[in-house]
């Protein structure tokens, strides 16, 4: 089964005076442990996918399909419940919380899916050990 899978993907940005496609016709197909990479001109559409693959964005046309499910249409709650459970994004600019370690800012995303305490301790320290920054837990961003 395929992870992400795109049909004819369109995106159409319409304003008073101009109507702009985004993306037109776009049909990809990714399967989980697949290592993607978008490449292209600025402009060409990229960010604009990203978005709708991302559910921060729907498409003005075609087919999405996520883990078999079509989304493309689905509730803005029905997004925000993929997004949090299935869905990660690191930003360009990935503003971690100051305020909070690095701990805390690994575990943040347990804490709104409503993790147990001693499970979430335990997976933000699997991917500390994983990334070999468990020497920086207690560090703030800065």
């Amino acid at each position: 089964m395929s992870m992400i899978q795109t049909k004819n993907l369109q995106k159409v940005f319409t304003t008073d005076e101009v109507e702009t496609t985004a993306l037109n016709g776009v049909s990809i197909e990714i399967k989980e442990g697949e290592f993607v990479a978008m490449m292209g001109p600025s402009g060409c559409g990229k960010s604009t996918l990203l978005n709708i693959l991302g559910l921060l964005d729907n498409p003005s046309d075609g087919e999405y399909y996520f883990l078999g499910k079509e989304v493309a249409r689905v509730s803005e709650r029905q997004r925000a419940q993929l997004r949090k459970g299935a869905i990660g994004f690191v930003f360009q600019s990935f503003n971690l919380i100051d305020e909070l370690t690095v701990f805390e800012n690994v575990e943040l995303p347990l804490l709104y899916l409503k993790v147990p305490n001693s499970e979430r301790k335990q997976k933000v320290e699997a991917v500390l050990e994983r990334m070999n920054i468990m020497h920086r837990r207690n560090h703030f961003p800065q």
